[in-house]
């Protein structure tokens, strides 16, 4: 009998903050984790909505599954049992401060100069601890910033001629301007190519699987995986909520029951059409990346109107949609958004240069043919620029012959 005067004083408290709470919120904009709250407060207040695990279980989800998620996304846990593996002398205390003050994105948050005053050490001794904290995984942790986890990834792969370039000439480079590059640099075309294919190489946010804290806790949306040669997308770890409908029947004639099921309906819904969206836009930039994720190719051009005219959505809702979410991908978490390249006169469609070098080809000379050199040339004079080894691959790809076996023999 407590229980349910309790019950009903709770549902009286609540039902109207949550019936605000849902309506005003744009379901798009949600992440993971944003949803995981958001059931779970549902689950909380309506008495209609409860997790449909195929099997009968109650499942407590508040405990079961956000904690679950904040445990096993835990970078200062993750790097702790690393460091036990660790065969050199470090001082355990100076450690601990250097992974307590990583931020959100797992780089070093002061200084040098500030590091060495907290610490009250030299600089020998803060780099060696630097040095193993930079040792750990993910690659790129521990780093003063994004150019510094770069540099760190790049030592990891082994790139050590880019490693090498990017320290010599960081300020070109990283402006993404080839001919500036090329200006102010002894950098050759296809030379600045492949420092920018082993740069796609790193991850720019190495921790973004892991969390400080339960507070800001970054979960994939979806994960993508190759399964015999083929990309695979499905929704990462979301909980499927389902409406009790024998319950309903049995109270359906109370006024507030009936507000409480349209609020779950509403709830249930709206997610759905929000995961719909979601794996509908990042299906169609999935399949577009193609080549990145089968080849570990370079990412193609693709735009939010490229998108939009692929899945039917305006680009405001692709961009909400595609915002502040993530996918994994090899055991690696990813913003979706880097999918995303702009079309800009160093990054010209595959499809774009393709048609040009056919038709290139199609008009040259029998007895003179372009080389890839030259069509490289011919392709710059059109505005659309790629490296000789792209041609040659493009070239293969279409199944036109060397210009050596092109030439007419007489």
């Amino acid at each position: 009998m407590n229980q349910k005067i309790i019950f009903s004083q709770t549902l009286k408290q609540t039902f109207k903050l949550n019936h605000t709470l849902i309506n005003s919120l744009d379901f798009l904009k949600l992440d993971n984790y944003e949803i995981a709250q958001l059931i779970s407060k549902a689950l909380q207040t309506n008495p209609f909505l409860e997790i449909n695990t195929n099997n009968g279980e109650k499942v407590d989800y508040e405990n079961n599954y956000i904690e679950n998620i904040s445990t096993s996304l835990s970078l200062n846990d993750e790097l702790q049992k690393q460091l036990l593996t660790v065969p050199l002398p470090y001082d355990k205390s100076i450690m601990n401060f250097l992974i307590d003050s990583l931020n959100s994105q797992g780089f070093l948050s002061y200084s040098e100069e500030e590091y060495l005053s907290f610490l009250h050490i030299n600089k020998e001794t803060f780099y060696f601890h630097v040095h193993i904290l930079q040792s750990l995984d993910p690659s790129g942790v521990g780093a003063f910033d994004i150019y510094d986890s770069i540099c760190i990834q790049l030592r990891k792969l082994k790139k050590h001629n880019t490693y090498k370039m990017l320290r010599k000439y960081k300020e070109y480079i990283l402006s993404y301007n080839y001919q500036n590059i090329m200006t102010h640099t002894s950098l050759t075309k296809d030379e600045i190519d492949n420092i920018y294919h082993d740069i796609r190489l790193c991850n720019l946010y190495p921790c973004s699987q892991y969390s400080k804290d339960n507070n800001n806790i970054i979960q994939p949306d979806i994960s993508v995986f190759i399964d015999d040669n083929q990309i695979m997308i499905e929704p990462f770890n979301q909980p499927n909520i389902m409406i009790n409908h024998d319950l309903y029947s049995k109270v359906k004639d109370n006024e507030q029951m009936r507000d409480y099921f349209k609020n779950a309906s509403f709830l249930i819904e709206n997610i759905n059409k929000r995961n719909q969206s979601l794996l509908l836009i990042s299906n169609a930039l999935v399949n577009i990346q193609r080549g990145h994720f089968l080849y570990n190719d370079e990412l193609i051009p693709c735009t939010l109107r490229d998108l939009s005219q692929l899945c039917g959505y305006h680009e405001s809702t692709i961009s909400r949609t595609l915002n502040n979410k993530y996918y994994l991908f090899n055991n690696e978490v990813y913003p979706l958004k880097n999918l995303m390249v702009s079309k800009t006169n160093m990054g010209d469609s595959s499809d774009a240069i393709k048609k040009a070098i056919t038709l290139l080809i199609e008009n040259e000379n029998k007895n003179h043919p372009l080389s890839d050199q030259k069509l490289v040339e011919e392709l710059a004079a059109m505005d659309l620029y790629c490296s000789r080894r792209a041609v040659t691959k493009y070239r293969e790809q279409l199944q036109i012959a060397s210009s050596f076996k092109r030439k007419n023999r007489i």
